[in-house]
């Protein structure tokens, strides 16, 4: 069965790899980036390994909220249905930078756009009959985050800002999942695998993207995994994060604190009230 993915930071890394391999398996893919001219040229490679399929493309800034609920609203207007969705994109900071609301952009990109784009679009993904969420975190999450520092750190270290938003994300997947009935939702580490953020954090090396892929296309499309839910893997395999992850009292803060973070009342408007009170 064909299922329509919408897949963020699409026109890079692991993202591309990951479009393409389940455009292989029949899929439609929405094409997530920043960059119209990215985004053509890998509409054309999913062309041509499936032309039977169409690709669509969607832009937008992961550092603007407002971008992120002009995207929700531009999906919940055209698409029917949201099958999959795989919130993939990330950045890397070696230096303290803030969105336009005041956030620091590590967390902002990898984990809070997220948050808000994933909630705007629970109604969308409800109307699918296998639907499934998917979180790229990493094996360098942070053993514990401050909810209330890591919006605006003392101190800031890129590769800590990278770790808590890894532990942010791993957080939410919990959570989210204690929230949805009939969602699954889960969180990965693709590997270390070779990407302008591993070269930009750590200097490069690791794995090919076509490994970095492979855990995100499984939980996609296996059926083994159709009914699993609330779970981390590491190479297609249930793995146990950092302890902190499974606290339940720093999940229901963090998600409180991730509400209060939203800057703009109109998006607050278009969550679903029973997510915003759970």
């Amino acid at each position: 069965m064909m299922k329509n993915i919408l897949i963020t930071g699409s026109t890079d890394g692991i993202g591309r790899e990951t479009a393409k391999q389940l455009a292989e398996k029949n899929n439609r893919i929405i094409i997530h980036g920043q960059n119209i001219n990215k985004a053509q040229r890998v509409k054309k490679e999913l062309n041509k390994i499936n032309p039977k399929v169409e690709p669509k493309i969607t832009i937008a800034d992961l550092e603007s909220q407002t971008e992120v609920l002009d995207l929700a609203v531009k999906l919940q207007q055209e698409e029917e249905k949201i099958d999959v969705l795989i919130n993939n994109a990330g950045i890397y900071k070696n230096k303290l930078e803030f969105t336009e609301e005041k956030i620091e952009k590590t967390i902002a990109v990898n984990y809070h756009s997220h948050f808000i784009l994933t909630l705007l679009l629970i109604p969308l993904i409800e109307k699918s009959e296998d639907p499934r969420i998917i979180n790229l975190s990493s094996m360098v999450h942070a053993h514990n985050l401050d909810p209330e520092k890591i919006w605006d750190p003392v101190d800031f270290n890129g590769s800590q800002a990278y770790s808590d938003s890894k532990l942010a994300i791993i957080l939410f997947t919990f959570k989210l999942n204690r929230v949805l009935d009939e969602v699954s939702v889960n969180c990965l580490h693709p590997g270390v695998i070779n990407t302008k953020l591993l070269q930009k954090g750590w200097g490069g090396g690791g794995l090919s993207v076509e490994q970095g892929a492979k855990t995100s296309v499984y939980l996609a499309e296996s059926e083994q995994v159709k009914d699993e839910s609330g779970n981390y893997y590491i190479n297609k395999k249930r793995k146990k994060p950092a302890a902190a992850a499974y606290n339940k009292e720093l999940q229901n803060e963090f998600w409180n604190k991730s509400f209060e973070m939203i800057k703009y009342q109109e998006i607050l408007n278009k969550i679903p009230d029973r997510l915003i009170k759970a």
